[in-house]
């Protein structure tokens, strides 16, 4: 009897001790509103909450009333049956099919749709609801890719990589994390299949300030727990509201550790970033994310955004953020909603007396463009009908419009009017045409590849009076441009406060050897911010463990652990799959490699990076004749995508078929017209098979639009000298 006994107590020792390391768990929202009535009930009428419903008649918008909608061949049906509301339109394979609608997915400006699959997995319909009034356009279906014959843009067909059915459209890699709470994602590999699981279907209460049991039980009266069960909780009750105190700090870590601002934990959604972990509320920001920086094709070089990156990239660059402000200091939390109307959010801070005149903005007080927001917060349309406002908080610059080609607010509004002309308005107000976002020009220099920008692209990196976001995005910048000042400077970096800088540098070190980078980069195996560990596991996969001493050899082993933990956490994106793959190809594992690759291109058949990839891996073991038709598969895949036709060509002049590679390779240049580098090899490869004159028009060309690019004047000089232009040479060397 006290054999059992003891056996017993010690069982329950394990499950106490168990349930204690497990931490708090989570309760629902419903468990909230006895205390917390008032946040409920707002919650219940905002877009957190109605991130993704059951497909009800109270939560369905769109027509399902047997209509239809054309787009491209297809003719879709919208329609209900037995209470359930059903879609006919292309499948994956390109026939016609019935479809059931299991959610629904946000409600405005539009709706989408998701479809349950057998395998655990839930599409986005690209064919969705435009739910603005219908005065304003909306009340109708609309898709999300429209066909534009102007520009050449044909209908999204089945095989292509946006279809609906596809990986880039699956909720549970894309979407579930920011739609759900508490998301578990739960893929197998091996069997392709989704066991996708979730505490609350939408973004409940405990999305944002964690597991709730410890905290529901203290405030039942069990002073055993603590309320430290939140992860984020109100330091302050009074914060939220229209009586805050702007620029508080109102959330705090449970841990006590340093504080982690409510800025973090919107950010996990409202930014362009990559999971390195599972979403846990009250969690580092740089712990759980890798954010992307002021890049091309991402942002303008002002900073200003460009492709869908949502605000928090954008808004680290603001003045606001240096200042302090948060979130909460414009929007309310439960139910997202302004707190105040109009200029009257701005002028809660701002002086109204100054910033709310005719003699600040210029326009007829209460009219249009007297609005703060239309001139700091310009909007920029995504998704077909979602117009979104940058959290820049820039003043209008069209000189930089004149230069760079990026927007300004004053010629979106004056649509007739060029950037020349708000140009010389802004100089008759007095305005004149300083250019306050010095960072545009040196960046754009930089991404032109002008060699000449290297000193003011390293004084940005290294200036920590400017935001962390722009100087990260200096320091990546930097790694078209090897040079001994370029690594003084970003090993400087690597010690930086700024987990976002470090990242960056680590990033930009890919132009050294990998020994090289080993002994710059071994202090930072360890770093505490998992972002960027990541990024030091990348630059250092081509290490070989057995050549270090012990302890390095340990550390390295251990981070190249994690790294791998965080490709499988994403192991149903085929851009993590090809991550991998890279990986495993500079440890110079070819067949793991190959599966990667292989692998990703069973999730997504059109993924033409992976292509491209395993055809470099095939080229770089011999395998020629693999690699060709894998090519040829990609061009055929991605007509418009210069980057098959300039490998094609590469792999033509490898086997030393010039003149068919100079076609590919032109091809390339014509399909991306600014890319330098595919111009640059098209001239070379030009100069080769003798059209001599043609590759120094070419080279000409590409420099005046690139001017200070090393490589174009090197060529250049090179080729005057064998032409005997001395006269070009001399004013080339000027």
């Amino acid at each position: 009897m006290t054999r059992w006994l003891s056996l017993a107590l010690v069982l329950a020792c394990l499950l106490h001790s168990a349930l204690f390391a497990a931490g708090p768990g989570y309760v629902g929202s419903a468990a909230c509103k006895s205390c917390h009535d008032e946040a409920w009930q707002s919650w219940r009428e905002s877009h957190h909450y109605r991130s993704m419903l059951p497909a009800t008649e109270q939560t369905v918008l769109g027509d399902f009333g047997d209509t239809t909608f054309r787009y491209g061949e297809v003719t879709s049906r919208f329609f209900r049956r037995d209470g359930n509301y059903l879609v006919e339109t292309d499948g994956a394979d390109g026939e016609v099919q019935e479809f059931e609608i299991a959610y629904t997915f946000g409600f405005y400006p539009l709706q989408q749709y998701l479809v349950p699959f057998p395998d655990g997995r839930y599409q986005a319909l690209n064919i969705v609801w435009d739910s603005r009034p219908g005065d304003q356009g909306g009340q109708r279906w609309i898709h999300l890719y429209p066909e534009d014959q102007e520009r050449g843009v044909g209908p999204v067909r089945h095989d292509d990589l946006v279809h609906w059915t596809g990986s880039f459209q699956n909720w549970n890699g894309r979407c579930a994390a920011c739609h759900s709470t508490a998301l578990h994602k739960n893929y197998s590999p091996s069997k392709d299949r989704y066991q996708t699981h979730w505490e609350e279907i939408n973004v409940a209460c405990e999305a944002c300030h964690g597991p709730a049991s410890e905290h529901v039980a203290w405030a039942n009266g069990d002073r055993s727990s603590t309320d430290r069960g939140l992860a984020v909780s109100l330091a302050d009750r009074g914060a939220f509201g229209p009586g805050a105190e702007p620029g508080a700090r109102i959330w705090t870590r449970r841990d006590g550790r340093r504080p982690v601002t409510q800025i973090e934990t919107c950010a996990g959604c409202h930014s362009r970033r990559s999971e390195l972990a599972e979403n846990h509320a009250g969690g580092r920001f740089d712990d759980l994310y890798r954010l992307a920086l002021v890049e091309p094709g991402l942002y303008f070089p002002d900073g200003q955004v460009l492709d869908e990156v949502y605000v928090y990239g954008s808004f680290l660059q603001s003045k606001m953020f240096a200042a302090g402000v948060v979130c909460t200091d414009c929007h309310e939390p439960h139910s997202n909603r302004l707190l105040a109307e109009g200029n009257a959010l701005c002028t809660r801070c701002h002086v109204s007396e100054v910033y709310d005149q005719p003699k600040h903005h210029r326009h007829q007080a209460g009219g249009k463009g007297a609005a703060c927001v239309d001139c700091h917060m310009p909007v920029r349309t995504y998704m077909v009908v979602d117009d979104r406002r940058g959290h820049g908080f820039r003043v209008p610059e069209p000189g930089l419009s004149q230069r760079f080609g990026v927007p300004n607010t004053c010629t979106q509004c004056h649509q007739d009017k060029d950037a020349d002309w708000a140009a010389d308005t802004l100089e008759s107000w007095g305005a004149g045409d300083r250019i306050r976002a010095g960072h545009a020009p040196v960046l754009a220099a930089a991404w032109s590849g002008d060699t000449t920008a290297l000193p003011s692209l390293l004084a940005l990196a290294g200036d920590e009076g400017q935001p962390a976001m722009l100087r990260a995005s200096a320091a990546l910048a930097s790694s078209e441009f090897p040079a001994q000042e370029t690594l003084v400077t970003v090993a400087g970096l690597l010690q930086s406060d700024s987990s976002l800088v470090r990242a960056a540098a680590v990033q930009s070190l890919d132009w050294l050897p990998p020994d090289r980078r080993h002994s710059i980069l071994r202090g930072l195996v360890n770093d505490p911010s998992k972002a960027v560990r990541t990024a030091v596991a990348r630059q250092l996969a081509g290490v070989r463990p057995d050549v270090l001493p012990a302890a390095d050899a340990a550390a390295l082993t251990a981070l190249r652990t994690e790294y791998l933990q965080t490709l499988r956490l994403n192991a149903d994106l085929p851009e993590e799959q090809m991550n991998l793959g890279l990986f495993h190809a500079e440890n110079d594992d070819s067949v793991a490699a190959e599966g990667a690759y292989r692998k990703a291109l069973e999730l997504s058949p059109a993924f033409v990076p992976a292509m491209l990839n395993l055809a470099d891996l095939y080229r770089a073991n011999g395998l020629d004749n693999k690699a060709g038709p894998l090519l040829e598969r990609a061009m055929k895949v991605a007509p418009g995508d210069p980057a098959p036709q300039h490998a094609m060509g590469l792999l033509l002049v490898r086997q030393g078929e010039l003149g068919a590679a100079v076609g590919y390779l032109g091809q390339a240049a014509t399909l991306a017209p600014n890319d330098i580098r595919y111009g640059y090899v098209h001239a070379v490869a030009r100069w080769e098979n003798g059209d001599r004159q043609g590759a120094v028009s070419a080279l000409e060309a590409l420099l005046e639009a690139h001017p200070g690019n090393r490589e174009l004047i090197m060529a250049l000089a090179s080729y005057y000298q064998v032409l005997g232009e001395d006269e070009k040479l001399r004013q080339l060397q000027q």
